[in-house]
């Protein structure tokens, strides 16, 4: 089999892989993509993959992550898939902290900086650890790569960053704005630019990656200047079950409320409180359901709490970007990508009803369009900086591919310009 480049994206129950055969000119080309899914619930459990343009699914007991890499492993060996075929391996790594503002070449030193911030991504450090330590003992002479979530928010000066906190809690602790879903932001934002004509050095934008997780990301100069999510992915806009801002008092308040009502600790009172901002929150709480395309069918049918739950999502998103706007100098674009944004046309449309400063017309029949490139409005609100706005799908794993590819097989650094922009 010709050379290829290895993706993995450890869930903290899940993991996703992308094979890419490396093409000529350095383009990568997919040809294998699949999710070990339901880990740990061994009756549930399967692997699925796509394979010539064929779904097939695995059904099969996985009872941790290193059961479903080998697992994914072994698919791709009765495939036929050489495993010296294998040139590098791209990790999708959730938290660097404030060390990595870049992707890397794994070494000891990079799974031990992993391995420390644990405490501040404790569900998804760890996977991802298990991922590459793993991957390593699998594939012992093939590079390995860390392409990190909190990377591209790393040029967000401090006056974003910081809390207005006691500062022993920044400089002993850590707290201070990491941000997320970076790789997705990049992505689109080099598209975006690139399907403008405009040099990603001068394109200023929003982007808003909104799935069951969901951010906003303030772009100036192709750098993020600042984004929704914090400390934590808690922070910022409403998503499918995390609540997004609130006032913190509040945890403290339903804590003592709890731990006098059930007659439990108030540790375990803490406890249940921050597993229900998590995991119960957001969309789920106000309707029952994380899946807007559900929310969205009975708003439609006429169901007048459903649109009402719609309107609260999009006017929080809308917040965010009216207020990211306001302090650009100028913006060439909002994009909307991920599982919503790329398909809740209805959505996008209630979000950008509620920026009706900006001017913005919508076309109807673009925005009607799925999981496509496209521009479904614009502004002349600025005649000499006109605002498109676009729908792009996210594809971080491309990222992830590529930057495995240069750092790790070519060892070279990483491109100014992607393949992916040309």
């Amino acid at each position: 089999m010709a050379s290829s480049i290895l993706v993995l994206n450890c869930g903290s129950s899940s993991v996703k892989f992308n094979l890419f055969l490396i093409g000529a000119d350095r383009v990568l080309q997919p040809v294998l993509q699949g999710i070990a899914e339901e880990i740990g619930h061994t009756s549930r459990s399967r692997l699925k993959f796509d394979w010539h343009g064929e779904r097939q699914v695995v059904s099969q007991p996985i009872a941790d992550h290193r059961s479903a890499l080998l697992g994914i492993f072994a698919v791709m060996d009765q495939l036929g898939i050489e495993r010296g075929s294998i040139k590098a391996v791209g990790h999708r790594v959730v938290h660097g902290g404030e060390q990595y503002c870049a992707s890397v070449r794994v070494d000891a030193h990079v799974l031990e900086t992993i391995r420390r911030l644990i405490p501040i991504a404790p569900l998804h450090n760890p996977p991802n650890l298990t991922g590459l330590e793993e991957s390593i003992r699998l594939l012992p002479d093939v590079p390995q790569v860390a392409v990190f979530d909190t990377a591209f928010h790393e040029s967000m000066p401090e006056y974003a960053y910081r809390y207005a906190i006691p500062a022993t809690w920044y400089e002993r602790y850590g707290v201070r704005k990491y941000g997320f879903h970076g790789t997705s932001h990049m992505y689109v934002a080099k598209r975006a630019a690139r399907l403008l004509g405009i040099p990603f050095a001068r394109f200023n934008g929003i982007t808003a990656h909104l799935g069951n997780g969901c951010s906003i990301t303030k772009i100036e100069n192709g750098r993020s200047v600042d984004t929704s999510m914090g400390f934590t992915p808690l922070e910022g806009v409403i998503m499918g079950t995390r609540s997004g801002d609130i006032d913190p008092a509040l945890i403290g308040y339903v804590a003592n409320r709890i731990a006098q009502d059930e007659s439990i600790s108030r540790e375990k009172a803490y406890d249940t409180v921050m597993q229900a901002l998590n995991k119960d929150s957001g969309l789920k709480a106000l309707a029952q359901t994380n899946m807007m395309q559900d929310i969205r069918v009975k708003a439609l049918a006429g169901d007048a709490a459903a649109d009402r739950v719609i309107d609260i999502y999009a006017y929080r998103v809308a917040r965010y970007i009216g207020q990211y706007w306001a302090t650009l100098l100028w913006a060439d674009a909002i994009v909307f990508t991920a599982g919503l944004g790329e398909n809740e046309g209805y959505v996008r449309k209630k979000i950008l009803a509620f920026l009706a400063n900006l001017n913005i017309i919508v076309d109807d029949q673009q925005n009607d369009r799925r999981k496509a490139e496209v521009i479904i409005g614009r502004s002349e609100i600025r005649p000499d900086h006109p605002l498109s706005i676009l729908v792009i799908p996210t594809d971080e794993e491309c990222v992830i591919g590529y930057d495995a590819l240069y750092l790790g097989y070519l060892q070279e650094t990483l491109p100014a310009v992607y393949p992916f922009e040309t």
